[in-house]
């Protein structure tokens, strides 16, 4: 279930922009007829528009898609993380892309944020599955290597061992849905009248910004 697509003319369409970043209407690729040939950014199958029950756009692989397509393996949690932090970071004012791939091939970012003026690139990235230490050092390390900053996301109840290891939160969903996503670990500020640092909450949107 990718956000994002391939089309042949204009290249890559991202369906959670309201012009899909090429200047076009949602209708112009969904249920129209003959259909654009629309492919995934990651497997290069076949892929068709959507729209969610809840009114969540997106892009469905064709039948008998590779089994390996990684966008295409990713849970619905994973992909809800993904439009929260896309949100955040266009309502703190910086353009979100959704699944960037770096041009080698090393990474994809699930958002990559970057500041108006271009100069400025920081991956977000939605850790849901395990990942041993090495591996997110490693994943860090490769972003580092592009000078893009990089903060990974973890929805879980309990903290993963790399919390404190890598540029990392956790966050959690709010109850009422017009609320707003807390992030509740990996953040801390120094209190003054306990004189000490204490961990502290903070909307989401809040901490992107």
């Amino acid at each position: 279930m990718p956000f994002t697509a391939l089309h042949p003319d204009l290249g890559r369409l991202d369906a959670t922009l309201p012009d899909l970043g090429r200047g076009m209407a949602w209708g112009q690729v969904h249920k129209v007829r003959p259909r654009v040939p629309l492919v995934c950014p990651e497997c290069a199958w076949g892929v068709h528009p959507k729209v969610s029950g809840s009114g969540v756009r997106f892009f469905c692989h064709d039948p008998n898609r590779p089994a390996s397509c990684e966008l295409s393996n990713e849970s619905w949690e994973h992909h809800m993380l993904k439009l929260e932090m896309a949100g955040a970071i266009r309502a703190a004012g910086w353009f979100a892309a959704l699944e960037v791939p770096a041009e080698d091939g090393s990474w994809r970012a699930d958002v990559m944020a970057s500041s108006s003026d271009g100069a400025m690139r920081m991956a977000w990235e939605a850790q849901l599955s395990p990942i041993t230490l090495e591996d997110i050092e490693a994943r860090t390390g490769r972003y580092a290597e592009e000078d893009i900053r990089v903060c990974w996301v973890y929805p879980g109840v309990r903290p993963p061992r790399w919390i404190s290891a890598v540029p990392a939160i956790r966050v959690h969903p709010p109850q009422d849905r017009e609320a707003s996503w807390v992030v509740d670990d990996g953040l801390a500020g120094f209190g003054y009248r306990a004189g000490r640092w204490e961990f502290r909450e903070e909307p989401l949107e809040r901490f992107v910004r």
